[in-house]
């Protein structure tokens, strides 16, 4: 639906938001021939909800004014996936971020799937699930055995809890199968490397470091040394050891959000959690598919690469010559 077709204002209540974006939502489902079914419906209002008041306490942004296709979207995400904003401990969560729409910044909406959420994908559209057992945060010192394969045989993992520190270096998420098999999901605290680095990548997309208003009027030789920066950056990160090396780079740290900074360890721990679970296969409706790839941080750092770089070079079409 185009922005100028909705008549909602920044005055109308939450429950006239939520109105539309049922309806909106219910269209959607309706057109790709998938059921709009009750905890779908609630998962919506709870996004709509936790969205109408994430914008209402923002002062330098207006419900009214906010692009109603991003609203809708997100809000369809939710509906899709199935992933509740009212769950506790909380399945998603909601961000405004800046961007710029011809020529003139506006607010979005993000959504991110917290550790739960992820739990919620594996047993709503895990292929075979039948139960996801509670996660397992593996500590440093703790004593862990990996699981060992046998032909068709698969001997679980031991983990015994010492108690010797409180930083998780690994996940393992049991996952019982249809009939009696079991599935260790894994992920090393290593792997939040590549998630840090898609962060910090976002981050500097539309950074210029002072050396012009903004990267849409810089010009050549000004884009060359923004780029040469950006590589600096990037490169700093590769060059660490760890994820927590990561965290206190210098040259880093200025593109790195409160999020990260603030609580680490939980961060990375949200992390490892989506990465053990998002290499099991999942079975997703075809709405619900377009939502989860939207949100895995490979595919946003890749798009937002591509933008920041689209028509950077002439793209000339050659002509067939018959």
């Amino acid at each position: 639906m185009d922005k100028n077709e909705v008549t909602i204002t920044s005055t109308t209540n939450l429950g006239s938001w939520t109105n539309w974006a049922l309806q909106e939502v219910s269209a959607d489902f309706s057109a790709g021939m998938i059921e709009f079914d009750d905890y779908s419906k609630k998962c919506a209002m709870d996004a709509m909800s936790a969205i109408y008041q994430l914008i209402q306490n923002t002062d330098k942004a207006d419900i009214g004014n906010m692009d109603t296709s991003n609203l809708r979207d997100i809000v369809k995400r939710c509906a899709s996936l199935k992933l509740s904003a009212s769950s506790y401990p909380r399945e998603v969560y909601f961000q405004l971020r800046s961007k710029q729409i011809n020529g003139q910044w506006v607010k979005e909406v993000e959504m991110g799937i917290e550790g739960d959420g992820n739990d919620a994908l594996l047993r709503n559209f895990g292929v075979g699930v039948q139960k996801v057992y509670p996660v397992w945060l593996v500590k440093e010192g703790d004593s862990f055995t990996y699981p060992k394969r046998v032909g068709l045989t698969v001997t679980p993992p031991e983990w015994e809890e010492k108690g010797l520190s409180s930083k998780v270096i690994r996940v393992v998420y049991p996952v019982k199968l249809t009939g009696k098999d079991v599935e260790y999901l894994i992920s090393e605290r290593d792997s939040v490397r590549t998630n840090l680095m898609a962060h910090v990548r976002n981050n500097l997309m539309n950074e210029t470091f002072g050396i012009c208003e903004n990267r849409y009027k810089a010009k050549p030789e000004q884009l060359q040394q923004i780029k040469a920066k950006k590589e600096e950056i990037i490169n700093a990160l590769r060059n660490c050891e760890t994820v927590d090396d990561m965290l206190v780079c210098e040259l880093a740290r200025p593109y790195i959000s409160a999020a990260w900074l603030d609580s680490p360890e939980s961060m990375i721990v949200r992390k490892m959690r989506n990465n053990a679970i998002k290499k099991y296969p999942k079975n997703f409706n075809s709405i619900a598919n377009n939502s989860y790839v939207e949100l895995d941080d490979t595919y946003k750092t890749a798009r937002q690469e591509i933008e920041e770089n689209e028509m950077s070079e002439p793209f000339v079409i050659e002509e067939n010559e018959e």
